[in-house]
């Protein structure tokens, strides 16, 4: 508890330095145009500071999506000391393809582009474990691929669900007893919990290879 409280005041201390500075300036500052910018000033920095601490309380810390200005998510501390991706396999940690999902939804909306998100299962832990090993050399350069625990997901950015057949037929060249869904969004859901089609959703479903 000791150094939890060290930490908020270390975390505390920059936004209540500032706020102090900028109010014994704004008691002496004309026109009061300026006073004013500079209690905002003050108000702003430790609003901030607290709204940061606060995610930290609740057991997490505010992460910007790459490549997503102004998209924030929050992140476990558990999970943001985990590794990104899995030196062996070069999938990416659940978590972090979670936020490159964010991105890829953000970015797709943007520009009004589908994309397609494949997800892949196997009752066989061996059949999956299969998979985790192979399924990063069937991508693209700009594809990328998730070890969600009981599925592997793959991303396909700007690929509509027919351009991404030939992906899936790279996949069932090295990897038999497989099933494989395929959902474009929007067309399918517009959430990865929709794609993946663990909520109701459209695409492809019970593909078996």
């Amino acid at each position: 508890m000791r150094f939890a409280n060290v930490r908020l005041f270390f975390a505390l201390a920059p936004a209540l330095t500032l706020g102090t500075i900028a109010v014994a300036l704004a008691e002496n500052v004309e026109p009061a145009d300026w006073r004013f910018v500079l209690l905002f000033t003050a108000v702003g920095a430790v609003a901030a500071a607290s709204w940061r601490v606060g995610a930290a309380a609740l057991g997490g810390t505010i992460t910007r999506a790459h490549g997503v200005p102004g998209r924030l998510r929050l992140v476990a501390h558990s999970e943001r000391r985990g590794p990104v991706t899995d030196k062996h396999t070069g999938l990416h940690a659940d978590w972090y393809f979670k936020l490159r999902i964010d991105e890829e939804i953000a970015r797709a909306t943007r520009y009004e582009q589908p994309f397609t998100v494949i997800g892949i299962s196997s009752h066989s832990t061996d059949t999956l474990e299969a998979v985790r090993m192979v399924v990063q050399e069937s991508l693209r350069e700009v594809d990328f691929a998730g070890d969600l625990g009981q599925k592997v997901a793959v991303c396909l950015p700007n690929t509509s669900r027919s351009g991404a057949w030939s992906v899936v037929a790279r996949f069932t060249e090295v990897t038999k007893g497989v099933d494989i869904r395929l959902s474009e969004f929007p067309a399918d859901g517009s959430t990865l919990s929709a794609l993946l089609g663990d909520a109701k959703a459209g695409g492809i479903r019970d593909f078996a290879a």
